[in-house]
């Protein structure tokens, strides 16, 4: 290569040791650039990216504490401060996975492993050069999100650029599924591997084949691609997709969850397998994943206040299952959890959200009053702020756990405004809240049917099975003064009382005390007193 062209390029390297920034310099300085600059971490490499448009980043991929540098490239990425012909490459000690589908958006333009010459270095940064640039019309329209464009411009490359028409033909793959054109996307990929059978091609094709909806076919290939090296962790990705797309929700998350044990530091794949294990009840599961989830977001564009939230939450659905030493272990584990986010982040960002799980931890406690308290400040402080959906569904279970079935509702309607994207983690995302709004309409139903049906018996005078209707709704709904009203007065209409139906009016009054009530309720529930004076006195 010229020697002007190194001169006219701007590289930075980020590496923690004084040693190997020298030394990756001195070798840049042989091949003939001039403009060098470095950084020492990942925040340094973004503040510099910030100022200066560089034309090659050399990134070391374990950074010290911190950010990694993959985790560097996904931040650029997101922050969109990387310019579209810019080249990164990561160099480090291991071999590096690399993906075979995604390099749109997942995948840096080499990697290099140490030790190396400056020869060596020269190569692969002149290949990861000449690849942007013959392609760089490409990747500037996909900079600005023209993908039908781009998929054209990639056809261009593949008539009349023999030496970079694979990578052109890879990335049109890409772009085809990307616009939702996936006939000639498998069409594409079938001429390909007429030629060769590359494994991007094979992957291509399954993943072509599942967005046409042809199940059987892309989860044999999909099998088959999961059982060689090169593509087991996308192939597993994919399978898992396409087994929540076919309402397998086990074999989604044991699918997944293999996949997390080879690729342990994806954070969405993580957080899908974590909504997995809530969608398919694995309480003890989805605690470990969460807790999990914590250290992998660490240091990453996913490193949030929602990570402890979902953590603290998943622990209280744990604890309705546990006995009271077990709750009580359980309840100061959320407190540490809930505790620990204002370390990190601002407590006005989050507060609305934690005063909800706190209020769910009160009505364990049997705290009902404590419970609505906190409820309404989250009121107040949510004013203007959009919820997550986990935030939504917490707050729809809060209030179903205090009684409140009509706010309950409020929060399930709202979770109808789901985001449309579809990939993996919005697939769980999905079926997560279908599910949730499946069990609490069935829920729902199950107490409206009872109380009805409970009505009706004690209309007829059939108070000890109005009485059995009454009960069963009033276990679905503990807290819920309607359902403990219409218990309390059939209570009342029953002579003969014991330990465990005086207990159960003790229980009702106490909500009834605790709840606000209505003129025709308050008229009604001073009544029913009068009458209940000896069985509450047992």
């Amino acid at each position: 290569m010229n020697p002007k062209f190194y001169r006219t390029k701007k590289v930075l390297v980020v590496d923690d040791c004084d040693p190997v920034r020298a030394s990756i310099k001195g070798m840049l300085q042989k091949i003939g650039f001039e403009h060098i600059s470095s950084a020492t971490d990942a925040n340094a490499a973004i503040a510099n990216c910030t100022e200066t448009q560089y034309d090659f980043i050399l990134s070391d991929f374990n950074l010290g504490d911190g950010k990694d540098g993959y985790q560097l490239f996904e931040a650029l990425k997101h922050l969109r401060i990387l310019k579209p012909g810019a080249c990164f490459i990561i160099i480090s000690a291991e071999s590096q996975r690399q993906i075979v589908h995604g390099v749109i958006e997942l995948q840096p333009d080499s990697y290099l492993l140490k030790p190396f010459s400056f020869v060596q270095l020269e190569k692969r940064l002149m290949r990861a050069f000449q690849i942007k640039y013959a392609l760089a019309r490409v990747y500037q329209e996909i900079h600005e999100n023209k993908f039908v464009e781009a998929a054209n411009s990639c056809e261009h490359i593949v008539r009349n650029d023999a030496e970079n028409a694979v990578y052109a033909l890879r990335l049109k793959g890409e772009l085809l599924i990307q616009i939702e054109h996936f006939s000639a996307a498998e069409q594409m990929y079938l001429a390909v591997l007429k030629r060769r059978e590359y494994a991007w091609a094979k992957l291509g094709l399954a993943i072509s084949r599942f967005c046409q909806h042809r199940w059987l076919e892309a989860e044999f290939e999909l099998r088959e691609l999961s059982k060689m090296d090169e593509t087991r962790v996308e192939a597993l990705d994919w399978l898992a997709r396409l087994f929540i797309k076919r309402q397998l929700l086990k074999d989604a998350f044991d699918t997944l969850q293999e996949v997390t044990k080879l690729s342990p530091k994806n954070y969405q794949r993580q957080k899908a397998l974590a909504n997995l294990a809530v969608i398919n009840e694995l309480k003890d599961d989805a605690v470990k994943i969460y807790a999990k989830l914590q250290s992998a977001a660490r240091y990453s564009i996913y490193d949030t206040p929602d990570n402890f939230l979902n953590y603290a939450r998943v622990l209280v659905e744990q604890a309705k299952d546990a006995n009271k030493l077990d709750q009580a272990k359980i309840f100061r584990k959320v407190d540490d959890v809930l505790g620990s986010i204002v370390k990190r982040f601002a407590l006005e960002s989050y507060l609305h959200e934690d005063l909800v799980v706190r209020a769910r931890v009160a009505v364990l406690k049997g705290n009902l009053d404590e419970a609505r308290e906190l409820l309404e400040k989250s009121d107040k402080l949510e004013e203007g702020r959009n919820l997550s959906v986990e935030a939504c569904l917490d707050k729809a279970r809060a209030f179903f756990e205090t009684g409140n079935l009509s706010r309950s509702d409020e929060y399930m309607e709202m979770l109808d405004d789901i985001a449309e994207d579809d990939d993996l983690l919005t697939n769980t995302l999905t079926v997560m809240v279908q599910h949730q709004h499946k069990q609490h309409d069935n829920l729902r139903n199950e107490i409206k049917t009872l109380n009805n049906d409970g009505l009706d018996a004690y209309q007829r005078g059939y108070y000890g099975r109005a009485l059995e209707f009454f009960q069963k709704a009033f276990e679905y709904m503990p807290n819920n003064a309607s359902l403990a009203l219409n218990l309390l007065q059939t209570l009342g209409k029953i002579g003969g009382v014991n330990q465990e139906s005086a207990k159960l009016a003790r229980r009702c009054v106490q909500i009834l005390e605790q709840s606000e009530l209505n003129e025709a309720n308050k008229k009604r529930f001073v009544a029913v007193m009068k009458d209940l004076q000896s069985v509450l006195q047992i």
